[in-house]
């Protein structure tokens, strides 16, 4: 199952990309680095960038997804969800439905799910199952990820666990809007979701003007570089076009994103990667030798990622050795 790795770009409306041209398109993205394209494919219930509403713009995804393939990048596609309309009648089943529709018929490389302010109403619960059930039953090797806010004690409404039980990956919204402290950000974003869930994190950095607010190149800087510092897979940034104000119209952001190298990071389905364990809790005991009468050689944070060297009895040797008791396989 590919999971998402390395340089990722968001893309909500085709047509303010690359003029609107697919093959530019591609071009763009290969030579900025960028291994895999998240393009909107479904709103609701409704198709988007395939001309089949007014919103959705003219019919650019499959010449898009071709392009992009050719060029040896990956398609994902994402949806905006709702969960019920107005008065609360769920239109979950019909959401799936299109988002089955989409993948089955582009043979997208993934699925992102995004829920929101619409799923913190009564029956959002419900709503998610319904939903995630049917996605995964008729995609089982496509990977899901989730894609809703960074923070999710701020959000409690939202029905977490409903759909990280169905998920393949973390996509959470990292955007720092209003503040200049992405790094910060991030790595809280990290410690509250993998506490909900241990999987893979591909974060969103903020890469778009909003209410007067823009990051700066440092701050885009910052949040790749805390990325990699807590060995992630990779990363991902709204928003290509945003209407004439994302990436592609910024040249400074543009420059700096494509100079972020994730060459080493491990490709998707790798079929040897390394073993990892993710320490479970603050305090945890590292030593020098795999017995509990071996020299404590400090303490780990709860999260902290290593790849293991070996392994003796019930202990794995990181950088030094770690009870497997207090990690979990990564």
């Amino acid at each position: 199952m590919n999971i998402l790795a390395g340089k990722t770009m968001f893309i909500w409306k085709l047509a303010v990309c690359a003029g609107g041209n697919p093959v530019r398109l591609a071009e763009m993205a290969k030579d900025a680095g960028i291994s895999t394209v998240i393009i909107k494919a479904a709103d609701g219930i409704d198709d988007q960038n395939q001309g089949t509403t007014s919103w959705g713009g003219p019919n650019l995804l499959p010449a898009a997804v071709d392009c992009l393939r050719s060029a040896g990048i990956r398609a994902i596609g994402w949806q905006y969800i709702y969960g019920a309309n107005l008065i609360g009648i769920s239109i979950a089943a019909n959401e799936a439905r299109a988002a089955i529709r989409n993948i089955q018929k582009y043979r997208f490389d993934g699925w992102i799910v995004d829920p929101e302010k619409q799923y913190k109403r009564k029956g959002a619960a419900g709503w998610a199952d319904v939903y995630m059930t049917a996605l995964r039953s008729a995609c089982p090797d496509v990977a899901i990820g989730l894609c809703s806010y960074r923070f999710p004690s701020l959000h409690p409404e939202i029905p977490w666990s409903n759909f990280l039980r169905r998920c393949d990956f973390h996509a959470p919204q990292v955007y720092w809007m209003q503040a200049h402290n992405p790094g910060d950000q991030l790595r809280r974003s990290y410690r509250e979701l993998m506490a909900l869930k241990s999987m893979p994190f591909i974060p969103v950095g903020a890469a778009f003007v909003e209410a007067g607010w823009q990051p700066t190149v440092a701050e885009i800087n910052e949040f790749d570089r805390s990325a990699h510092e807590l060995q992630l897979a990779g990363v991902s940034w709204w928003e290509w076009g945003e209407n004439g104000q994302g990436v592609e119209y910024h040249p400074e952001w543009w420059a700096a994103i494509s100079a972020h190298d994730w060459s080493s990071s491990a490709p998707p389905g790798d079929s040897n990667p390394p073993q990892r364990v993710r320490v479970r809790a603050n305090g945890t005991n590292i030593r020098t030798a795999p017995h509990t009468q071996g020299t404590d050689a400090g303490d780990l944070t709860a999260g902290a990622i290593f790849d293991v060297v070996s392994e003796t009895g019930n202990y794995y040797q990181v950088k030094a050795f770690v009870a497997k008791s207090v990690v979990d396989p990564d």
